[in-house]
């Protein structure tokens, strides 16, 4: 592995979409496409020229191996630890206009990830050699043995001397904040950069003042857990079907706020993804703290017009950011 090399851990799904705006019960057929925060996060990075591994477990029949084909045709190789016995992810979408919300169906129970474990894999060999570990709350949220796992290639991690990476990424059809705090504060020590919200570092941060500002919140969770780095990410709703991104990055000392980028929502799905992945790659590339941040807003809002969840983004689409939009190029 080279010294950019980033590892991520995770379940990625099939994800089943009704047509247009269709509701899943008037749906005649079903789009299908590939999705997972940490996968997605791995092929963002990946589209940039950062060689990628992601670690999961899946069934061994055609669907599980679909979704390890999607990761090696995006450029992330798997590591994949097969499970006859198990059932393939699944999620069912439907794709809402205002004001009616994008909708999620999880049929995830069962899968080869919920047994996941501190010893399914050797973390040391895994991790050697990478400069960032990736995952998110979504894996803790499979079960006790994927939480012990996370914190398991964390540790690996650091031993390796490689930045760990995690992404709150609370999913309330999963699990309650009842459930997700104590799990996610015990995670919390051996990371080195969040990504939150606000609302997040006002659960997770023990005594959080309600009335703080996120930038407060993101030092405070850094006093108490030890993160090098928070970043936060806001995405705004606007009239229509138009949103706004902006990225934050705090440290204990400093603070980085990048522009807020418009787009129009072409599919809802993947967006943090998107900013996470360009700003691990960013950041890799030597670029400093400012123009990291930039390019991972401006990343999320790309995203929003791609369908799917993979970040389709080329390094030539990052230097139009800040441009006067333009309806072709030609």
């Amino acid at each position: 592995m080279g010294a950019r090399h980033v590892v991520g851990l995770g379940e990625s799904l099939l994800r089943l979409s009704a047509p247009g705006h269709q509701r899943l019960e008037q749906a005649a057929d079903l789009a299908v496409h590939v999705g997972g925060a940490e996968l997605n996060t791995l092929i963002a990075a990946a589209a940039l020229g950062v060689p990628a591994t992601w670690a999961t477990r899946l069934a061994d029949n055609p669907l599980g191996r679909r979704i390890a084909a999607h990761s090696a045709a995006y450029g992330v190789r798997p590591q994949v630890d097969w499970d006859a016995g198990a059932r393939a992810p699944l999620y069912f979408v439907e794709h809402g206009v205002p004001p009616r919300p994008a909708e999620v169906l999880y049929d995830r129970s069962g899968t080869a990830m919920t047994l996941l474990s501190p010893d399914t894999f050797v973390w040391k060999d895994l991790v050697a050699g990478s400069a960032a570990a990736v995952s998110t709350g979504i894996t803790c949220a499979l079960g006790e043995g994927p939480a012990r796992a996370v914190t398991a290639f964390f540790g690996a991690a650091r031993d390796a001397g490689s930045l760990t990476v995690f992404d709150v990424n609370h999913r309330a059809k999963l699990w309650s904040w009842e459930q997700a705090v104590p799990v996610l504060r015990a995670v919390l020590p051996h990371v080195d950069l969040l990504l939150a919200g606000r609302d997040d570092l006002l659960r997770l941060v023990p005594g959080a003042d309600p009335g703080a500002d996120q930038v407060t919140l993101a030092r405070r969770a850094i006093e108490v857990y030890g993160h090098e780095t928070v970043v936060l990410r806001e995405t705004s709703q606007l009239p229509g079907r138009r949103v706004a991104t902006a990225v934050t990055a705090v440290t204990a000392d400093a603070e980085y706020a990048g522009r807020a980028y418009e787009a129009d929502v072409v599919d809802a799905f993947g967006a943090g993804d998107a900013a996470l992945g360009v700003l691990l790659a960013s950041r890799l590339a030597g670029d400093d703290p400012a123009t990291t941040v930039d390019k991972a807003a401006w990343a999320g809002a790309f995203q929003h017009t791609l369908p799917g969840d993979v970040c389709l983004i080329r390094p030539s689409d990052l230097t139009r950011r800040g441009a006067p939009a333009r309806r072709i190029l030609r």
